[in-house]
């Protein structure tokens, strides 16, 4: 028992030793249990392992961002669609006015358990985001297009303070939001805070871009992505994991 004690005493003084030199951070005593963090499956195996949690977030906001048909949307649409789970309740926010209710049905989501919401401005859009967030029986809200609100002018201290009322509702709610935005410029990558208050508070961040088309006479059948994990909060980033897409029939045309 003796021994024990001062090996324990031994243990806690090289602890601070190195805590003192190199920070908190440098040396951790013991290891915490991974926690179970509640998520949505993207329906991809090896993307949903290198989130670390097994999906996307939920009671979080996941960023997925990338060119015009780099399969962004898919993704999210995807995501929604393993959201709809034992019949809970989805929420699309259009504020482009471009949902595709065919699309969304190829990719698995079901319409009768979907809400569409088509803002009339983006005021109106950010007031409905609070409201649906707020709803624990809503699995998952889609929001498309966040490249909208970043470009109405508004005040950074306006996003931030509506952003952050979003956050604790979601993590109260356990609704999952999925923002849909385009690539940052090159200039908004010199901002202080890149990608202004959505880059801030989001926990998940994918940037996804197309490869390769998979074509069928003139018909595409499908592509192949792949989805860089440039912000986890819950897990770690830095990853690029590939992915294919095959479409439930068939779209014609490039228009994704």
């Amino acid at each position: 028992m003796a021994r024990r004690k001062e090996n324990q005493q031994r243990l806690e003084r090289t602890v601070a030793l190195i805590q003192r030199k190199w920070g908190q951070e440098a040396l951790r005593q013991g290891m915490a249990r991974a926690r179970t963090v509640p998520h949505i499956p993207t329906g991809f195996p090896e993307l949903d392992a290198a989130t670390g949690i097994g999906g996307v977030p939920r009671g979080r906001i996941t960023v997925l961002s990338g060119a015009a048909t780099s399969g962004k949307v898919t993704l999210a649409a995807l995501t929604l669609a393993r959201s709809q789970a034992r019949g809970r309740l989805a929420a699309y926010i259009d504020l482009p006015h471009t949902c595709d209710a065919d699309y969304l049905d190829r990719c698995g989501v079901r319409l009768r358990d979907l809400l569409v919401v088509r803002p009339e401005n983006t005021a109106q859009a950010l007031e409905l985001t609070l409201a649906l967030a707020a709803r624990s029986e809503i699995a998952a809200i889609l929001f498309d297009h966040w490249g909208v609100i970043a470009g109405d002018g508004r005040r950074r201290s306006a996003l931030d303070g509506m952003l952050d009322q979003v956050v604790g509702l979601l993590a109260r709610s356990e609704t999952a939001l999925l923002v849909v935005q385009d690539p940052l410029s090159p200039w908004q990558r010199l901002l202080p805070v890149a990608g202004g208050p959505l880059a801030h508070y989001a926990a998940l961040h994918l940037a996804i871009s197309r490869e390769q088309w998979f074509l069928a006479g003139p018909d595409v059948r499908g592509y192949r992505a792949r989805v860089t994990l440039t912000k986890n909060k819950l897990g770690p980033a830095g990853q690029t994991v590939p992915i294919e897409i095959h479409f439930n029939g068939t779209v014609r045309g490039k228009g994704i």
